[in-house]
């Protein structure tokens, strides 16, 4: 399936739209899902606008969406019931001060950002829990590589996972790490 674009829009994603995501870097878009229908990205940027390199971006993250979207396995997250925030942990509280890339609401919640401690794309649970099922580790784990590819690529030619939780070992998240680092 091709790039679906809708004219330059001001739509955000709202808490609990379990058909949208937003990325934010390098340049601020929404994949809408809806009903039975193709993803849809949706930016304030004409996609005219949008340099080669970014639109391929684009294009990689809505065919990723596409692609599981179509797929509509249920991960075992979909039968878990909601954990209540962790008002000491930063994790859950996610404050706006690095980066960000991108917020998942679907196929279940978690965010990807800098790290505040070593400034690498991190992929951060939505719940404050440890426990995380193999698929759905692999679901961040794909949307986490687009950021590094999008990232690393021109400065690094190679990246690796790292699940080692040091400072907040019990609210599940995950680094992605140059191998030169």
């Amino acid at each position: 399936a091709g790039l679906l674009v809708e004219p330059p829009s001001t739509f955000r994603f709202a808490q609990g739209d379990a058909s949208s995501l937003t990325f934010h870097y390098p340049v601020a878009f929404t994949v809408r899902v809806g009903n039975g229908g193709s993803p849809t990205a949706v930016t304030d940027v004409a996609f005219d606008d949008l340099r080669t390199e970014d639109l391929g971006y684009v294009e990689k993250v809505v065919a990723f969406m596409a692609e599981h979207w179509e797929a509509r396995q249920p991960l075992l997250s979909d039968n878990r019931p909601a954990v209540p925030p962790n008002d000491s942990c930063d994790l859950c509280e996610l404050a706006h001060y690095t980066q960000w890339y991108a917020e998942f609401a679907w196929p279940f919640r978690f965010t990807i950002l800098d790290c505040d401690a070593c400034d690498v794309p991190i992929a951060v649970l939505g719940e404050h829990r440890v426990d995380v099922d193999p698929p759905d580790v692999a679901f961040m784990e794909a949307a986490l590589h687009l950021v590094a590819e999008r990232k690393y690529t021109e400065k690094f030619p190679k990246w690796m996972f790292d699940h080692v939780m040091r400072q907040i070992p019990d609210h599940y998240h995950f680094h992605v790490r140059p191998l030169l680092w």
